[in-house]
């Protein structure tokens, strides 16, 4: 995640994670606390904390904690942390719906002339992590206000929602993605785009959004400096890519049936001696310690079970590679590899197998242990 937002140019930005009691200014800004209220959790204290349950107000007091030109501009601010939600316990589920909320979240403060750019950079950051994890199956849903609630479900500034609207569908319709047009699902600010996703079964998932705000920055005071010195309002794009990190892992559990590939597999390698062998476990604990110095995730298993228990009990566990040592192995300076699911590949050389499993993460393929 981290190495996908550097080439986008944003820096990483991190708040503490309690807050005090939200001041009447920021409450009247953003509405969305409000409507959170109910489910933040007060901590006891004599000035009353809560844990934090969003970004936003953070990032935009970051943003007006000093002036702003336009060369400024966009800022782009992202913070990879943790928000909290007292949902209530009939609202929990599983890794969908939890009180603890991991995200990638970001903000762009931009300028109209730049917010096509923008939004379709963060459309394009989406379509590569798709690619990335394989997702073939997904479509961009355009949630728009419905003019008959102005003033109580959506902002009440007729001029900008045309004005945003038609942007991101002409961003939209020029890029070429699929997407279909859903009323009166905007947020309370501003149009937004939420990202579904089918998993390998067949169900469908809302993973990431991608939103405009044109109204929360004005009430927040936020100002940039035109290049004719006038003042003007930026407009604020809110992103989270993958949304909650936790739904977006239950998400993957059940599109890969916890078949993971190797380099998304919590555990990518188990090294498997036959029995408990002093010289097989001299031989393969320095095989572990390598591919754990190449921050590759392997386990070891030099119990005195079975061979055949130890491979059950891998294979039952999902791990994606096991290297199994014997006498042999031994003799010749080799492994035996195994995938998961297909069993006994053959016996490589540790000396080619590590360098091959590092290349196989590396390009998010198995071909290279197929060599």
């Amino acid at each position: 995640m981290l190495d996908s937002e550097l080439p986008h140019s944003f820096p990483e930005v991190e708040r503490a994670i309690a807050e005090g009691r939200c001041p009447a200014e920021i409450a009247e800004a953003h509405a969305e606390w409000t409507a959170l209220q109910k489910r933040l959790r007060e901590l006891g204290s004599p000035e009353s904390y809560y844990l934090k349950a969003m970004n936003c107000p953070h990032h935009h007091r970051i943003f007006a904690a000093q002036p702003r030109s336009y060369r400024d501009l966009p800022l782009r601010l992202a913070e990879y942390g943790c928000c909290y939600r007292y949902e209530q316990s009939g609202e929990l589920f599983g890794l969908m719906r939890v009180r603890s909320l991991n995200m990638n979240d970001a903000h762009i403060y931009c300028t109209e002339d730049q917010f096509a750019d923008e939004f379709r950079a963060v459309n394009d950051m989406y379509l590569h992590y798709f690619r990335v994890f394989g997702l073939e199956k997904y479509r961009m849903r355009f949630s728009t206000h419905d003019p008959s609630k102005l003033g109580q479900k959506f902002v009440d500034e007729p001029a900008l929602w045309k004005k945003t609207e038609d942007m991101v569908r002409a961003v939209l319709v020029e890029s070429g993605i699929d997407f279909v047009e859903v009323p009166n699902e905007a947020a309370f600010y501003g149009p937004k785009i939420d990202v579904q996703v089918w998993s390998a079964i067949g169900r469908e998932f809302t993973i990431a959004t991608n939103q405009v705000d044109f109204a929360v920055p004005a009430k927040f005071g936020l100002r940039y400096r035109d290049r004719d010195n006038s003042e003007k309002i930026p407009l604020c794009i809110h992103r989270a890519p993958l949304g909650t990190h936790e739904r977006f892992i239950g998400f993957l559990i059940e599109h890969y049936a916890g078949n993971f590939p190797l380099w998304l597999a919590p555990e990518q390698v188990r090294v498997i001696t036959l029995g408990d062998d002093p010289a097989l476990i001299e031989y393969a604990r320095p095989i572990v310690q390598r591919l754990r110095a190449e921050m590759v995730r392997a386990e070891a298993d030099f119990g005195s079970d079975p061979v055949k228990a130890k491979i059950a009990d891998a294979e039952k566990s999902r791990v994606h590679t096991m290297l199994v040592i014997g006498p042999r192995d031994l003799e010749a300076g080799q492994v035996s590899l195994r995938l998961h699911g297909k069993g006994n590949v053959g016996s490589r050389p540790v000396e080619a197998l590590v360098p091959a499993l590092l290349e196989a993460i590396r390009t998010r393929s198995d071909a290279p242990l197929a060599a």
